[in-house]
């Protein structure tokens, strides 16, 4: 370690048990099936705070990429404590329930801007048209 520097927190050990919508954590997503997110990477925790405490050993999440493919439901992560390397997009087109067994560590939280696109985008996706 060098001098005055300590750890990220996104590199820190887990122990993530207090999770709230809007909370971007390190997940390990693999194993994976077919065009499934894989690897270690961030993710949003989408799931109602109501979720979170019923089901204490899961979580909704949209995995993250550092890739920018300008594509519009690629959401941006901000927020003013949000710790990442790189610009990172949660990939609102996959959302997806696993287990907090999964999670290594929490990067930060977005801000209401940042969940209220995610949002937008979930309900594009998941709302049936009539």
């Amino acid at each position: 370690m060098r001098c005055g520097i300590g750890t990220p927190p996104w590199k820190k050990a887990a122990g993530v048990t207090d999770l709230t919508r809007g909370t971007v954590v390190w997940v390990d997503l693999d194993p994976v099936r077919g065009r499934e997110q894989a690897g270690r990477r961030p993710a949003l925790i989408i799931a109602s705070n109501a979720f979170l405490q019923v089901a204490d050993s899961l979580a909704i999440i949209c995995p993250a990429t550092t890739a920018d493919r300008g594509w519009p439901n690629h959401v941006r992560l901000r927020g003013p404590n949000l710790q990442l390397p790189r610009p990172t997009f949660a990939m609102t087109e996959q959302p997806r329930t696993v287990t907090r067994d999964r999670f290594a560590g929490v990067a930060g939280t977005v801000d209401a801007a940042t969940m209220e696109e995610v949002d937008r985008w979930l309900r594009d996706f998941l709302t049936p048209s009539g």
